[in-house]
């Protein structure tokens, strides 16, 4: 008899309790769910795709553009463990990230993972999507050497664009919020910055072959005050654009 009435009980128990955890586990699913909604909406911020973009009320558009990507290594360590690719790509995100929190700013970011593009897609893709400004993420490499340390920013030579003030911008913000040696800005003929038909920029935020630096360049938060650095830079010259425009 005592059995009986403790096995009524016991099936009681889990009547009464099955309810409270299936709704347990229905809410667990529910949030579990807008999460996975949340990371798909920010992953898409960006993403490219070939439809037209949408303006979402933005007043500027920024393509980021991690250099390099899959078999493209780029320059690599000492311990040739290191490489370009990765490290442009780690900043280049967080870049993106910082960038497309402003309410006026939209950012299309060339690649997100370890895949190739070609410069000729990335210029492509600047020109397409007609992109106010472009901002390439690269590290440097001494050939022979590793003593070498710095940053340096590229514009497209001769430039009258914009370009110029650009790459000033983000040497002097990277400058004020690194404690680096400033190597300055320098004109050449990258393809990335040469063929683009905006203000074009080409940031080598340090040098792989320098040990001391690429110890650093690994470091996220050294990376995010990097990012810091860039991002003001472009927002500090749309901000001045805008002026001029006023004007």
């Amino acid at each position: 008899m005592i059995l009986i009435c403790f096995l009524g009980l016991f099936i009681f128990g889990i009547t009464k309790i099955t309810p409270g955890v299936s709704q347990a586990i229905k809410d667990k699913e529910e949030k579990l769910a807008a999460k996975a909604e949340d990371i798909k909406a920010a992953e898409k911020q960006f993403e490219l795709s070939d439809e037209k973009k949408e303006s979402l009320d933005k007043k500027y558009t920024i393509l980021v553009d991690p250099g390099h990507g899959g078999h493209d290594k780029g320059t690599q360590d000492g311990t040739r463990k290191i490489y370009e690719k990765d490290v442009a790509l780690e900043i280049g995100k967080k870049v993106a990230a910082k960038l497309s929190k402003q309410n006026d700013v939209q950012v299309i970011i060339s690649r997100t993972e370890d895949k190739f593009i070609s410069l000729e897609d990335r210029v492509k893709m600047a020109n397409v999507q007609k992109v106010d400004a472009l901002v390439s993420i690269h590290l440097n490499a001494e050939g022979g050497g590793t003593t070498a340390n710095g940053i340096e920013t590229y514009y497209r030579t001769g430039a009258n664009d914009g370009s110029d003030k650009l790459a000033k911008k983000i040497q002097e913000t990277i400058a004020s919020y690194i404690a680096i040696k400033d190597r300055g800005t320098r004109e050449d003929i990258y393809k990335v910055i040469k063929d683009t038909r905006m203000p074009a920029v080409l940031v080598e935020c340090g040098f792989l072959t320098n040990p001391k630096e690429v110890k650093k360049l690994l470091d996220e938060k050294y990376q995010n005050q990097l990012a810091d650095g860039i991002s003001q830079g472009v927002l500090s010259f749309l901000d001045e654009q805008s002026k001029r425009t006023k004007n």
